[in-house]
């Protein structure tokens, strides 16, 4: 399915304007997005006002606990990069890097997507579910929602990458490597007893979702844009030869 959404479309490389997601690939990310908000919304309903763990939650955790618990150098170490100031930072560099290379639509989708995730999180979806575990609200994790959301951009970005620039197995690997991160920083929540297992999935889900629907929305208001630009430009006048010059 990744694969696929690395399959650049007739349109991918048309510069600033081009679209976030090939015309192959949104079909993948409405389904992905589709997916992302039903198991928000049912975790979300299964945990409401929850302050004790539950079978699932009880059982995942302690088996990533038993494995790296006995760490925390090593666990505080592995969940930097989902911190604030470590999302801050990374989605400043990659806003920064899309406005040098003039990608306003990149620019958007990195500047919009990943603070709306983390907004999402913390002031709808806690407040909304009220899990508190530790006397904090819990649900979804922000570590993994950030995390994530950033994994997410950076695939989207590296999808319409010129392929001159950069191999497609290249972005294929960094693509991955991206969500690997994300994967270990959730694990290392949950061995740091910082957060449970259904937080982390909610959050992933969460960081996801946000961004893929912004992706779809800017490309959607791209083409509505472009057809409006069409319909205005002035028709061309065709002149009848004149038939004394003939």
């Amino acid at each position: 399915m990744l694969g696929r959404m690395f399959r650049p479309g007739p349109n991918a490389f048309e510069g600033a304007s081009a679209a976030l997601l090939p015309t192959g690939a949104r079909s993948v990310a409405v389904a992905l997005a589709g997916v992302c908000l039903a198991v928000t919304a049912l975790l979300g309903a299964w945990v409401t006002r929850q302050t004790s763990l539950d079978w699932l939650d009880s059982t995942v955790d302690a088996k990533a606990r038993a494995a790296l618990g006995g760490h925390p150098r090593l666990l505080d170490v592995l969940i930097w990069p989902g911190g604030p100031v470590a999302v801050a930072a990374m989605t400043i560099a990659l806003a920064m890097a899309c406005a040098a290379r003039r990608r306003y639509r990149k620019l958007a989708l990195v500047v919009i997507s990943v603070p709306a995730a983390t907004m999402i999180t913390e002031l709808l979806l806690k407040p909304l579910v009220g899990r508190t575990m530790w006397g904090t609200p819990s649900f979804p994790s922000g570590h993994s929602t950030g995390v994530f959301a950033l994994a997410t951009a950076v695939t989207v970005l590296l999808i319409t990458q010129p392929g001159a620039g950069m191999p497609r197995a290249l972005r294929l690997l960094l693509a991955l490597m991206a969500f690997l991160v994300a994967a270990v920083v959730a694990f290392a929540l949950i061995a740091r007893s910082m957060h449970d297992f259904t937080d982390t999935v909610a959050g992933a889900a969460t960081g996801i979702g946000t961004v893929l629907l912004t992706a779809l929305a800017l490309d959607g208001l791209g083409s509505v844009r472009q057809r409006y630009r069409r319909r205005s430009r002035p028709t061309d006048l065709v002149l009848a030869p004149d038939p004394r010059r003939s």
